[in-house]
Order: C-alpha cells, then sequence, then structure tokens
C-alpha cells in the first residue's frame, strides 16, 4: 500500500499550493511552458496559489469518476484568490480522507449556501435526485490526473510523485470490480493503470469533455449501473 503523500501537506502562508515532491516538476513545467510561443500557453499554466485537488470523496466508494485535472473558474484567475477558511479546512480533510463533509458541502448545504460548488452540484443533481444526498455522497469518488489547477487540460510529460496514489486508489477500485466511469485523458489513464483497459465495469461518457453525471450523458444502461451500485 501506497502512504498518502497528502498527509504531509502543510504549505505556509504565502508559499507554493503544491506539495514538496511535485514542486521542481511543476516548476519545470511552468517554466518550459512559459517559454514557449502561443497566446493559448498561458491556459495551460498550473495554478500555484490554488488548493491542489487530487481527488474528492469516498476512495472505498463503488463507483469513481476519472477526470484530467481541476480548472480555474473566474474568480480563481486572480493570484490573489484565497479559499476561505471553511472549505480549506474541508479541503485539508478531503485530503487525507478524514471525512466525507467536504464532498456533501459541495452539493448540500441549505444553511451555508456559500459552501456549495456552482461546478459540481449540477454534475451530480440528477443523481442526487435518483437517490439521495447520503448515498451519492458515500457511493462516489472522484479522481483528477492530477491535482493541480490550469485554465485547460495539457498533458505533462512527467509523473508527478503524488500521481502515483492516486493510480494506487484507482488501482484498488478496479481489483474490488468497482465501476469505473472515464471522461477525458483516457489514454493517460490507461497508462498509469493499465489494468483500466480490460476492466469489465468500465463506462464513458457520451461527450468526455463534459462530466455531467446524467442518463443524457451517459446512456441508460451505464446510467442504470451507477444508480444501482449507489
Amino acid at each position: 500500500m501506497i502512504e498518502n503523500p497528502w498527509l504531509t501537506f502543510s504549505p505556509r502562508e504565502g508559499e507554493p499550493k503544491v506539495h514538496p515532491t511535485d514542486l521542481p516538476f511543476f516548476q519545470g513545467f511552468n517554466k518550459g511552458m512559459g517559454a514557449r510561443k502561443g497566446s493559448d500557453k498561458k491556459n495551460y499554466l498550473l495554478a500555484e496559489h490554488l488548493e491542489p485537488h487530487p481527488y474528492l470523496g469516498n476512495p472505498k466508494a463503488d463507483v469513481l469518476v476519472l477526470m484530467a485535472n481541476p480548472g480555474v473558474n473566474e474568480k480563481e484567475k486572480n493570484p490573489k484568490f484565497r479559499m476561505n477558511a471553511s472549505k480549506l479546512e474541508q479541503n485539508r480533510t478531503n485530503l487525507i480522507h478524514e471525512d466525507l463533509e467536504s464532498f456533501r458541502s459541495r452539493i448540500d448545504s441549505p444553511n451555508k449556501p456559500e459552501m456549495e460548488s456552482a461546478w459540481f452540484k449540477p454534475r451530480v443533481r440528477e443523481l442526487v435526485v435518483e437517490t439521495s444526498v447520503e448515498r451519492v455522497t458515500r457511493g462516489l469518488f472522484l479522481v483528477n490526473f492530477h491535482a493541480y489547477h490550469s485554465r485547460s487540460w495539457h498533458p505533462i510529460p512527467f509523473t508527478f510523485p503524488t500521481q502515483h496514489y492516486s493510480f494506487n486508489l484507482v488501482s484498488e477500485a478496479v481489483k474490488r470490480d468497482a465501476l469505473i466511469i472515464m471522461s477525458r485523458n483516457m489514454l493517460g489513464w490507461f497508462t498509469a493503470v493499465p489494468d483500466l483497459f480490460d476492466h469489465k465495469n468500465r463506462v464513458e461518457f457520451l461527450s468526455t469533455r463534459s462530466v455531467y453525471l446524467t442518463e443524457g450523458n451517459l446512456g441508460k444502461n451505464a446510467f442504470k449501473k451507477i444508480l444501482e451500485r449507489l
């Protein structure tokens, strides 16, 4: 079993929000990307001021969603953006799998709507309607290929040390025959977790650029399988 590297993640104020083992490679990618020609290169730079987000939810869940990397919204583009204290605390507990409150708060915080995620909540709304908040919170695990935010996805010709832990979580899910839902960067995932390719309980979004967990975006049969697993 690979030890969770995020147990030791505790950056000081003003330091990059990057795990120390990843930092030199993170900075190397940004320097190399910054030196490239082209007006779109800023879209691929990794944001050092945003909290890393390698995964979300229950690592032992029976339904996994595999994605590329976390994005950047309009507010987060500002280098001075900082996550509020409550969200920061929940983000850190999510990193160490301490509880599932970070997941639940993103989709169901009627008394604190500021805790809900404008990106994430609508993507699981149909699952919540068909099952319940509790079943979705307990039964779903989202995994990013790497933890660092950028405006647009770009392959990185290197594996960050922290990625090995996430890859191991996915490998363990394959061994227990979890249902795996794949979106973007499928080649990367197949390379990182080879058993995924022949995994029988694997489905794909009809639109790989969209991670809405709906019947329309997954197909009737795949959506039914998810409901049965939650």
